[in-house]
């Protein structure tokens, strides 16, 4: 196989006209089968899907990548194709993949397509989605309709280390830990509900990946310079984190700090935060004061400090004025 041969290249020649339908797909099948390269294989996956070309021999190859592949990115993209292009012949190995899948990635899929793919004949899946989901939120300690966004969390650590498996006890670590300094928890559920989350990606993906020293790190009293050392020396990665859209789930919210995570938005859900009262968005990459903010009815206090900010708008002065503590 030619090393200029990408699922891209393939795709445009398809589009011009200078190859056939049946033979990109040929193609596409190819590099999926034999490719060592990841994004080649899930790009392949995904321009089939673009073609919506169907036929057995597709779908045997994406059932087999789909419940018996090691790479759970190979897997989550098979789950995409197959729901929304096989959705009546692969029912048996997608009820198969909701009892046995490990990944969040996979299943982030399976909910994040289910939602948005509206075919009847997948009702029973989404009832054993739902069933998941219910004994997945009782093992965090909240109701079902929040858990996803714990899920959501756990598919973005699953980014730097795609083999990482569903562990709902991990947030069991939050609930003991807090910064010292200020007193702050990571993260308060009461009744079920989340009321407190101070989330930052890269200590909370550090506990993820250290789970066997977590014990040692109760102990420590300036917890958030310890971590803010790690950040420093470049222990994590520095691209820049997004804040899943199911956040805007966790409507008992009162205080939400993301505190240096590198962020640059935040999703419009955030609107749907009918509780907040504190939400702190200091030492991220804001250039400007995100326009959702101010659907934030119940918000008190807002803390931008440490951003890249050059003024405020005036369409904000009033809204800034009703709150009690602003810090830019």
């Amino acid at each position: 196989m030619k090393e200029s041969l990408t699922p891209i290249k393939i795709f445009k020649d398809f589009l011009a006209g200078d190859l056939g339908r049946e033979n990109a797909v040929e193609l596409f099948i190819s590099l999926i089968e034999s490719s060592n390269n990841t994004e080649i294989r899930v790009t392949s996956t995904n321009m089939l899907h673009k073609l919506k070309f169907q036929n057995e021999k597709i779908y045997k190859i994406l059932e087999n990548c789909l419940i018996s592949d090691e790479n759970a990115v190979v897997r989550a993209s098979a789950a995409n194709y197959i729901i929304h292009n096989f959705s009546e012949n692969g029912l048996s190995a997608l009820k198969w993949v909701i009892q046995h899948e490990k990944s969040p990635l996979v299943l982030k899929t399976f909910f994040d397509s289910i939602e948005t793919f509206k075919n009847p004949q997948l009702q029973q899946i989404r009832k054993d989605l739902l069933n998941w989901n219910k004994d997945y939120a009782v093992k965090i300690g909240v109701v079902p309709q929040e858990s996803k966004f714990f899920l959501d969390l756990e598919a973005l650590f699953a980014k730097s280390k795609i083999n990482n498996e569903i562990e709902p006890k991990f947030f069991e670590n939050f609930k003991k830990l807090s910064n010292i300094k200020n007193g702050e928890p990571w993260l308060v559920i009461n009744k079920q509900h989340v009321e407190i989350l101070n989330f930052n990606y890269f200590s909370w993906n550090w506990v993820k990946e250290n789970l066997d020293i977590v014990d040692s790190l109760y102990n420590f009293k300036y917890l958030d310079v310890y971590f803010n050392s790690l950040i420093k020396y470049n222990i994590f990665t520095s691209n820049c984190f997004i804040i899943p859209n199911s956040i805007g789930r966790l409507k008992y919210l009162r205080k939400l700090i993301l505190r240096c995570n590198l962020l640059k938005k935040i999703p419009n859900s955030i609107r749907y935060l009918i509780s907040l009262k504190e939400l702190d968005l200091s030492f991220n990459e804001f250039v400007e004061i995100p326009q959702i903010i101010s659907k934030l009815k119940s918000l008190k206090k807002l803390n931008m400090k440490g951003n890249k900010l050059q003024e405020i708008p005036n369409s904000f002065k009033s809204f800034f004025n009703s709150l009690k503590d602003f810090k830019y």
